[in-house]
Formats: C-alpha cells, structure tokens, sequence
C-alpha cells in the first residue's frame, strides 16, 4: 500500500468513528422539566428527566466525594460511555444529580445533526458534573457557563439544563457554543425563569419579561431555541399538557410527577391500523421502551434544609420500575444501586449496571408480556417499540404499591428529620436510604407488593 493511500485510509478511517460517534449520542434522547416551588403543592421547586438510550439499559447511582467545601459532595446517576473517556479521561457520563448544598441539576442534549465534527467533541455531561462539583446557587452555575469556553477550546455546549437551588432558585438553560467545534466560543445561553416566566441571555438583558399569569414551570426535549428543527416536540407537548393539567387543579409536586407524568404511556400511534392495547407502539411516549432512567429531585424551599433535598431515581423504564429515595448529605448509596454482581457474600462492580437496574430491565422482558425485547442498537434504536399495555397494567397493580409504601415513609421519615435537625445525620440518611432499595429490590425481585414487609 502507498504512503498516499494510507492516508487516505486514516482519514476514512477517522471519519467513520466521528459518524459512528455522533450516531451513538444520537441515541441519547431526553426529556427535562423545572417547576417553581410557587406551584408545587409542598412550595418545594423541583425538576424531572426522562433519559432515553438505545444502544444500553445500563444505569448506576453513586456519590462522589467533595472537591469544595461549599458544595460538598455529590450523588449522580450516569452510565460509562468510551466516546466521554477520550475527551475527558472518565468514562462516567452523568444524566443528572445533586449535591450536597441542595443543587441539582439535569441535562438533555440538543443535537447538531448538520455538524458532523460537534458531537465527538460534545461535553455537555463534563459541565454538568463540574456544576455539581462547584455551584450552589443558580449564580454560581451562570458564572460557571461563561467560564467554560475559556479553558475549553474546541469543545461543543449545545444542551438544556434544568437547575435548583436551596435559594428558592428555578430555571432552565438553553445553552449553545455555536455552529464552530474548533478554537475559542463564547457561550449563549437563554435562563427560562421557572418562579417568573422572565427569559434573560447571558448578558442579563430581558428577552421576555416576567408574566402574571405564568404557570410554574419549563419543559423542552432535543431542541431549543438556538436549533428549533431537531426532535422531541411531540414528547414535549405531551409532558406540557399533562403538567398544565396538574399545575391548573394544583396536583403538581414531585409524587404526581413521578407517578403521572415520568411513567405516562400515551403517544401518537407511528401505525395507527396496527395499535392497540397489546401492541401499542412507544416511539412518542415519555416512557418507552428506550427510557433507561427517570430522575425527580425534590429541592428545598427557600430557606429550607439542603441535607434533605432528595434525588428519587427509577432505574429502568419508569412505567416498570420503581422510583427510590438517594440523599446527597447520605455521603453514599446502597450497593443495590452501583454494584451489579452479589456472589458467595461480596459485592462486586463489573460495569456500570446494578442489581436495581437489572430487576427492572428484567421484568421488562419477563415472558415476553411487556416487550419481547429491551435491546437496541445505534443505528436501528429499539428493536421492540410496542409494548403490551395489559401485561403492563397487571405489573403496575403491585409495583405502585410498593412505590407507595416507600414514598408515604420518606414522608414520615423527613417529617420526622425536620422537626429533630440533629438527627439528620449522614448514618441516618443512609440507613433510610439503603432500606428503601432493599424493600424495592426484594419485592420487585418477587413480583409482589408485600413479599418483603416494611419494617422499618
């Protein structure tokens, strides 16, 4: 083979993982919303995502150790992704957290389809987990987003993200670094004010003001104001109507979100001749068969306790599965929620799956009832998209009971740490914490809602 033709080869060669790259984070859909805690039924602001990826199921939640003493230490849930490890060295790729000052944040990417060489150099996640590793107020993050361009050249921004902050602090960020991937970009971003309705840019100017008779909260999929054309409108509209609904008769707060509008199976049909209750296709659903994950941090109200800020994660498709209480101020997670193997009484991580995600991706395919695949792949998607809504309803009859159980003693739980603050200790939360994922895992392990009692 010639010099030249070596060359050639490289480039070609270079260019099919850029595409590879770039079809692998299309993959990657996701649905984010923040509500002010002025709506919410408990005054405490919140946000929700829905995190959709074809190509693996696997899904961790952990905590990681303070790198400021403000923030404190932070819990994220996250996969591994190999494209994430070239550009920053780790391979943990976040879908969202909180740290200990009560700072959460999510994040879902908007993609530039037209810009073959964006996505490899993308480090939408990198940001994220540098905000929960340093902010504690929606201020904090602002300033971090017109540093970032400066000690990352030829890297890409092009994402939404939900914050709040133990401030009474609520918003969503449209972010955009531009149409270049190479040199030096400033960042545009769009702060969507959830408590006023006002819209500023990165300059403080008002680009909307704020509006009496603004409902509460901010919703967007895969697309923004700066590239409006991309997908996940039809996703958004549902999630709009179904938290304007909750909002009007004021329902709305974390549980409601959780139960209502995170599990919601109600979509345009792709083959409507062929749709029915046994063979309903997910494709514009805001849980489908490619939603690995679901993510509601109940915030602090303005002035409240940040150590009880809660992160409940549901590892698996939310209409399957079952959402578990985490606690930044816990300082860890139970292993049920980041080990994925349990054998001859050791615990081991292998990969970035756990045992919680693994009973619900399980159940999923039990039998053939709900789907008779959960897999994918980057360029076809889910294998399976329609699902089984009868078999689906028999599941929910005792995974919502014991959703109930976990979310009615959180309740008492906390009530119990606000009225006794020195109880509120890292041992507590965990203890609490980890007996949530125990009665999840064993009775969903079961199939029933009472083959593990609650005891605690």
């Amino acid at each position: 083979m010639s010099k030249l033709q070596n060359v050639y080869l490289k480039i070609f060669c270079v260019f099919i993982c850029l595409w590879a790259f770039m079809i692998t984070t299309q993959a990657w859909a996701c649905d984010v919303a923040v509500v002010s805690g002025k709506v919410t039924t408990d005054g405490k602001p919140l946000i929700w995502k829905n995190f959709d990826n074809s190509s693996s199921a696997n899904q961790q939640v952990a905590y990681f150790p303070a790198k400021r003493s403000a923030p404190g230490g932070y819990t994220m849930v996250y996969r591994f992704e190999d494209g994430m490890k070239l550009l920053t060295g780790s391979a943990v790729t976040p879908s969202g957290g909180v740290n200990e000052s009560g700072f959460a944040i999510a994040v879902t990417s908007v993609y530039q389809d037209y810009n073959l060489l964006a996505e490899p150099v993308n480090l939408n996640t990198a940001l994220m987990e540098e905000a929960l590793a340093t902010c504690t107020t929606l201020a904090e993050f602002e300033s971090l987003l017109k540093r970032w361009p400066y000690y990352h050249w030829g890297t890409v921004i092009s994402a939404n993200f939900v914050v709040i902050d133990a401030k009474g602090g609520a918003a969503l960020y449209e972010c955009f670094t531009g149409h270049l991937n190479w040199g030096f970009n400033l960042m545009q971003f769009r702060k969507n004010d959830a408590n006023t309705g006002k819209i500023t840019n990165q300059y403080g100017w008002t680009l909307k003001p704020a509006q009496t008779n603004f409902i509460g909260f901010h919703i967007l999929t895969n697309y923004n104001y700066y590239i409006p054309w991309n997908v996940g409108q039809d996703r958004k509209y549902r999630a709009e109507a179904l938290l304007t609904q909750l909002a009007t008769e004021k329902r709305i707060n974390y549980r409601t979100v959780m139960r209502e509008v995170a599990k919601d199976v109600i979509g345009k049909q792709v083959q409507e001749d062929l749709s029915s209750e046994t063979n309903y296709s997910t494709t514009y659903c805001l849980s489908r068969n490619a939603t690995r994950s679901s993510i509601v941090v109940r915030g602090a109200a303005s002035g409240g306790n940040p150590r009880l800020v809660t992160m409940w994660v549901n590892l698996g498709e939310p209409s399957v599965g079952v959402f578990v209480p985490f606690f930044a101020a816990a300082k860890g997670t139970s292993e049920l929620a980041r080990m994925d193997t349990y054998a001859y009484g050791a615990w081991r991580d292998y990969d970035d799956s756990c045992l919680l995600n693994q009973a619900i991706s399980e159940r999923e395919t039990y039998n053939n009832l709900i789907y008779s695949s959960n897999e994918g792949d980057i360029i076809w998607g889910m294998y399976d998209n329609y699902i089984n809504k009868i078999e689906l309803a028999k599941v929910q009859q005792w995974t919502f009971p014991i959703e109930d159980t976990i979310i009615d003693n959180a309740e008492s739980f906390l009530s119990f740490l606000q009225n006794n603050p020195t109880q509120i200790t890292a041992a507590n939360l965990t203890d609490f914490a980890n007996y949530c994922a125990d009665y999840a895992y064993e009775n969903f392990q079961a199939g029933s809602a009472d083959a593990f009692p609650w005891q605690y």
